[in-house]
């Protein structure tokens, strides 16, 4: 038997924007050393956050 479905009730899902690692990676200019690295973390896809929160950046120099 079935029933009628009301959409009124599911509210929609939010999606999550990722972003192709290796892409990421050469358009950031990131060395081999470190995509391999973001690559064992997370696999081929990764939000944006994700992939900045765990880049290596050298310390900022003070002004």
């Amino acid at each position: 038997m079935t029933h009628p479905i009301d959409n009124r009730q599911f509210t929609p899902r939010q999606t999550r924007h990722v972003l192709d690692v290796i892409e990421h990676c050469r358009r950031n200019g990131l060395d081999k050393a470190e995509e391999r690295k973001l690559l064992l973390l997370f696999g081929r896809f990764a939000s944006r956050h994700e992939l900045q929160m765990n880049i290596k950046r050298p310390p900022l120099s003070p002004r």
